[in-house]
């Protein structure tokens, strides 16, 4: 019996990426602001935002229903957020082209497909609201771990154990917790502020880890982290700096002198209480999965359900600040297309193979 063709398998990837999307519009909107009467389980069904009414089946067809209904809702009448639209899009796409690109390896594949299923939504979250839900960051991490037991179980040549004892992807978790957490000490060390969040160096230690398991078999397991690092730092400059832009030309003169002045008190703040221990103790728990029993204690409701950020009503980001973590998943979907091209690009042209002898 022949196999179905790769266009098949692209075309299905296409809409279980639109129904996935349609349920990660639920996860941002409901998560950040979870509460006992609203979260992922309650209520049990979709409704809008402005008049509460519940919505039919036909009101949520992945990308059409957006379109029939003119982008409002047929009760209120009021407009529907194109981000719904854009991330039902977005993630059908990404999970089509992934399938296209790892047809060769559907375990990658699967694993890759859960892993962009998780940035998706921490990406818009921190967008919005600069933090990370910490149950997000946990998948993140979870979901290479898992995909490289399962390699080694397989013996697949990629997923060997590295000096016989320690997995590829907890190397890379590591690897991924040292760059960016020394980036957030570097930053304390400079101005006494917060550099970058403790949700991006979680995110961080997740992508360290994933991007190990699309390197190529008999490769450095390292050889795709410097490209990653640069495309990251490359689309925070081009996206980031009109972010700003756009978000200071939302601020009429006064506002912004106070927000300015709010967020200066906040760093005040955070330079009396901080300390390099604490910096590096951040870090330390970063490494030891300190995230997992934090949240497997709020579960249990010992505690509330941490994010890397405070609350709303006690801080806000400077005028300048811009959320790291969606950069740190775009830098990583360019590198899983375009890092090994580029890799292999460098180090032809830094390195150019010897003229062959007379």
């Amino acid at each position: 019996m022949m196999a179905p063709p790769v266009g098949f398998w692209v075309v299905m990837a296409f809409l279980l990426g639109a129904c996935v999307g349609s349920f990660l519009n639920v996860v941002i909107y409901r998560l950040p602001i979870a509460s006992k009467d609203l979260n992922l389980n309650q209520p049990r069904w979709s409704f809008c935002p402005h008049c509460q009414h519940r919505l039919m089946p036909w009101e949520l067809v992945p990308l059409i229903s957006f379109l029939l209904l003119g982008r409002r809702c047929r009760t209120c009448k009021r407009p529907i957020a194109w981000r719904y639209f854009g991330v039902e899009l977005l993630t059908a796409t990404l999970f089509a082209a992934l399938v296209w690109f790892t047809q060769a390896n559907p375990a990658t594949a699967v694993a890759l497909l859960a892993f962009t299923a998780v940035l998706v939504p921490i990406a818009f979250i921190d967008l919005e609201r600069f933090e990370i839900p910490l149950s997000l960051t946990l998948l993140s991490t979870l979901i290479p771990l898992a995909r490289d037991l399962w390699g080694v179980l397989s013996r697949e040549p990629a997923h060997e154990l590295l000096w016989g004892w320690m997995p590829r992807s907890a190397l890379g978790a590591l690897i991924g917790v040292l760059i960016f957490g020394t980036v957030r000490v570097a930053g304390w060390l400079w101005k006494r502020v917060e550099a970058m969040g403790l949700g991006d160096v979680l995110l961080a230690r997740g992508i360290g880890a994933m991007l190990i398991a699309v390197t190529p078999a008999g490769a450095h397991p390292l050889r795709l982290f410097p490209v990653w690092v640069l495309l990251s730092c490359l689309s925070g400059i081009v996206v980031g700096y009109p972010i700003i832009l756009w978000r200071n030309r939302q601020q009429e003169g006064q506002e912004l002198h106070e927000r300015a002045e709010n967020s200066a008190q906040d760093a005040a703040a955070t330079d009396t209480q901080g300390t390099l221990w604490e910096q590096l103790r951040d870090i330390g728990w970063c490494l030891w999965l300190g995230d997992l029993g934090e949240y497997w204690r709020s579960v249990r409701g010992q505690q509330p359900a941490a994010t890397d950020a405070p609350e709303a009503e006690e801080w806000r980001p400077e005028p300048s600040a811009i959320p790291f973590g969606p950069f740190l998943a775009i830098g990583f979907l360019a590198t899983v297309f375009l890092g090994e091209w580029l890799t292999k690009a460098y180090l032809d042209y830094a390195f150019p193979p010897a003229p062959p002898g007379p």
